[in-house]
Parts: C-alpha cells; structure tokens; sequence
C-alpha cells in the first residue's frame, strides 16, 4: 500500500521531499588537498647574506615566471642547479676542504 501512495504523489512533491532529505557530508579532511609530490616542513639557519641571496632569486624566478614563486620552490630549484653543476664535475670534486669544493662547484667570481 505504501508503494501505491507514493506513485500517487505528484513528482514535483517527491522531488520536493528528495531536496530535503538531509545529505550525507563528503568524507574528506578539512584543508587544502594533499599534494601530488609529498613535502615535507623544515627549519634551517641561515646567515643574512644567504637569505638576501635566496630571496634575490626568489625575485629573478618569479620575474621570469610571471607568478610568485615560493621560497620553498626558490631553494628547490637552487637544488637541483647545484645537483646538475655537482655531476658535471664530479671527478674534479676530490677535496675534503669545504672552501675548496665549493670554490670548485661555484667557480671563480
């Protein structure tokens, strides 16, 4: 019987009543969603003058880019340069004297 009295109602009654039976909330965490590539949050000390340095490429990647590039991504980048410069001189690189390796990986100012 209760099936012939909802074929009964009108539709828009029982679109009505669909409207407001109360839905189930999404199940997801509250935020912003997770990352393709997992990141993970990190504290370092730097002198002045490599904050200054960060920040000045900073400014020259998002200038280049056309958007603000993020400090993290800033450092990144730098990473990776220094990655590439590090294994195209690899065997060149034979020092244990800090000065020494970076003054080879940089090159003459």
């Amino acid at each position: 019987m209760a099936a012939n009295t909802n074929s009964n109602r009108s539709a828009w009654v029982q679109l009505y009543e669909a409207r407001s039976v109360p839905s189930e909330p999404e199940s997801r965490s509250p935020g912003r969603p997770p990352g393709i590539v997992p990141r993970r949050k990190v504290g370092l000390t730097l002198s002045q003058g490599e904050i200054t340095e960060i920040e000045h490429w900073q400014d020259r990647f998002s200038n280049l880019m056309g958007r603000k590039v993020s400090v993290g991504e800033t450092v990144g980048i730098l990473v990776r340069i220094c990655s590439a410069r590090l294994a195209n001189l690899e065997e060149e690189l034979d020092t244990q004297v800090l000065s020494m390796f970076v003054e080879k990986l940089v090159g003459e100012e």
